[in-house]
C-alpha cells in the first residue's frame, strides 16, 4: 500500500516521531476562559507515536495482505501463464522423468504451437471449476464433431488424471455434455474389459490414469503395432493439473510422472511427428 499521499501535519512531525507512545497517558488541559467551541485538547506528553498512527499498516493488515498474496496455487499460476510457460514446464518434466528411467528422448522440444488455445481470451477463473466448460471454451476445433465422434479405439479427447478418484470427479463434471466417455482407470474395470470396450465402441472422450493408459497402448497390439488404445485420430490430450495436498500434479508426482511421460513418449510424440492436429491442453 502506498502511503505517500497520507496527510501529515508538518515535515517536523514526519521526521521527529519521538512524541507519542501507544501506552502513554495523555493529559488534557482546557482553557477555562475559552468558549465551549474554542476549548482545545492538547497532548502534553512528547513520547513516540506508533507506526500505525502515521499510516503504516499494523500486524493484522500485514497478515491479511500476505494471505491474499498466497491465494494463487502453483496450478493456477501455470494455467494463467500461457502456452509458452506450459510447454517449457511440460518439456522439463518430460526430460526429467525419462532421464531418471534411463530412457532416450526421441522428441523435439515442446513449443507453444503444441498446445491448444481457447478462442476466448478469458482468465482461468471463468472455466477452472468445470472440465465441461473448459472443453467448450475453444480448445476443440468443433464441439459438434465431438458429439458425433464415431472412431473406434481412438477417442477425440483423452483426459489424463492423477488418480481414479480424480477421474471419477472429472467424469461427473462432463455429465452435463451428455456424451459417452470411456473410463480408462483401474477402479471397477480390468484391462481386458477396457480392451473389449474400446474395440467395440466409439468414445468422444476418454478419462484415464497414466498407468492404465500406458497399458492400453501396449496391450493387444495388431499387425500395425497399435494397441487397444490408439491415438491415430485423437485431437486433444488434456493434462488435468489437479493438485494433491503437497501441491504435486500428475506431471510431478513420483507415482504418476514416469508413466505419464512414458505415455507421451510412446503415443503422443509419434503422432505429433506425423500431424499438427493433435495438441496438449492443461486444465
Amino acid at each position: 500500500m502506498n502511503h505517500r499521499g497520507d496527510d501529515l501535519e508538518s515535515d517536523d512531525e514526519y521526521l521527529n516521531q519521538d512524541w507519542h507512545d501507544d501506552n502513554e497517558e495523555v493529559e488534557v488541559t482546557v482553557d477555562a476562559s475559552a468558549t465551549k467551541q474554542e476549548r482545545i485538547e492538547r497532548p502534553v506528553s512528547s513520547k513516540k507515536r506508533s507506526g500505525s498512527a502515521i499510516g503504516e499498516p499494523d500486524d493484522e493488515e500485514i497478515v491479511t495482505t500476505q494471505k491474499k498474496m498466497k491465494t494463487k496455487s502453483p496450478k493456477n499460476l501455470l494455467l494463467e501463464a500461457g502456452k509458452d510457460v506450459q510447454s517449457s514446464f511440460l518439456w522439463a518434466a518430460f526430460n526429467h522423468a525419462l532421464k531418471l528411467q534411463g530412457e532416450e528422448i526421441d522428441a523435439d522440444k515442446f513449443t507453444a504451437d503444441d498446445f491448444a488455445e481457447t478462442r476466448e481470451k478469458a482468465g482461468i477463473s471463468k472455466y477452472e471449476k468445470s472440465m465441461a466448460t473448459y472443453l467448450k471454451s475453444g480448445v476443440l476445433s468443433s464441439v459438434k464433431r465431438m458429439k458425433k465422434w464415431k472412431v473406434e479405439k481412438s477417442p477425440m479427447i483423452i483426459i489424463v488424471c492423477a488418480s481414479a478418484l480424480r477421474a471419477v470427479a472429472v467424469l461427473k463434471e462432463l455429465s452435463s455434455l451428455n456424451i459417452r466417455a470411456a473410463k480408462l482407470f483401474a477402479k471397477h474395470m480390468n484391462v481386458s474389459d477396457q480392451v473389449a470396450m474400446l474395440e467395440n465402441n466409439s468414445y468422444p472422450i476418454a478419462v484415464g490414469t497414466p498407468n492404465r493408459l500406458l497399458k492400453l497402448i501396449q496391450t493387444d497390439k495388431d499387425v500395425k503395432g497399435e494397441g487397444a488404445l490408439s491415438l491415430d485420430f485423437t485431437e486433444l490430450i488434456v493434462i488435468d493439473c489437479s493438485e494433491d495436498k503437497k501441491k504435486f500434479t500428475v506431471c510431478t508426482m513420483n507415482d504418476t510422472a514416469p508413466d505419464m511421460m512414458q505415455f507421451i513418449q510412446e503415443s503422443v510424440v509419434p503422432q505429433m511427428k506425423k500431424r499438427k492436429t493433435i495438441k496438449f491442453g492443461m486444465f
